[in-house]
C-alpha cells in the first residue's frame, strides 16, 4: 500500500538513522528507558472511553506496547512488566491492588501486553531490515495476542462464551486499534533499520 511505502521512503531518507539507538545503547539506557515506557502506558491508561456493554474500556495502551516493544526490542517486554509491578501496587487498574488487578475481568489484557511486547520485540531483534507493511503486520499479529489473551480471561471471569467474549472484548476495539497500529508504524518505524530498495 501507498502509506506503507510512503513511511519506507521517509526512513530511508533519515539523515541520522534512529535504530542505531537501540543498537548503540547501554543497557543502563534501555532499562531507564523501558522505565519511561512503563510510565507512558500508564498515562495512556488515564485516557479512557467506556462502551455501555462491555467492561472492557478503550485506552491508549495499546499505542504505547507498540511502540515500547519496536524501539526498545527485547526491553519492550521489560517496560510492561514494569508497568504492571507498579500498577498492580499503585492500584492504577481500576483502584484494584496486587493479584486482584490481575485477576480481574481485564486482567488477560494486561498479561496480553507483557506476551504481545516480547513477542514483537524479539522479532524486532532477529529481523535486519523492516518494509512499512511488515511492521504493520507483526504489530497487527501482537494485537491480536493482546485480544486472545483478554477475551480469554474476559470469559473465563465472567462466565462467557467465545461469541460473546468476542462480542464484548475484541471486536469494538477493531477499527481503533488499526488506527493505532498505522500511528504506532509511522512513528515506530524510524527506529526499525529500511528495507533496502
Amino acid at each position: 500500500m501507498q502509506v506503507f511505502d510512503t513511511v519506507t521512503k521517509c526512513r530511508r531518507s533519515a539523515s541520522a538513522p534512529l535504530y542505531r539507538w537501540r543498537e548503540e545503547s547501554s543497557t543502563l539506557t534501555k532499562v531507564m528507558a523501558a522505565l519511561l515506557f512503563a510510565l507512558l502506558t500508564a498515562l495512556a491508561a488515564q485516557v479512557r472511553f467506556v462502551l455501555p456493554f462491555t467492561p472492557v474500556p478503550f485506552t491508549g495502551q495499546v499505542l504505547m506496547v507498540l511502540l515500547g516493544a519496536v524501539v526498545l526490542g527485547r526491553y519492550g517486554a521489560l517496560s510492561q512488566v514494569m508497568y504492571l509491578g507498579m500498577g498492580a501496587s499503585l492500584g492504577w487498574f481500576s483502584g484494584l491492588v496486587g493479584t486482584a488487578a490481575l485477576a480481574g475481568v481485564t486482567g488477560g489484557y494486561l498479561a496480553g501486553f507483557i506476551i504481545a511486547a516480547f513477542l514483537l520485540g524479539e522479532l524486532v531483534e532477529r529481523r535486519r531490515e523492516w518494509s512499512g507493511a511488515q511492521i504493520a503486520a507483526v504489530m497487527s499479529l501482537a494485537v491480536l495476542v493482546i485480544y486472545a489473551a483478554g477475551a480469554l480471561q474476559l470469559a473465563l471471569v465472567l462466565g462467557l462464551n467465545a461469541t460473546e467474549a468476542l462480542v464484548m472484548g475484541v471486536l469494538p476495539f477493531l477499527l481503533v486499534d488499526g488506527i493505532k497500529v498505522l500511528m504506532a508504524t509511522a512513528i515506530g518505524g524510524v527506529f526499525l533499520r529500511p528495507r533496502a530498495a
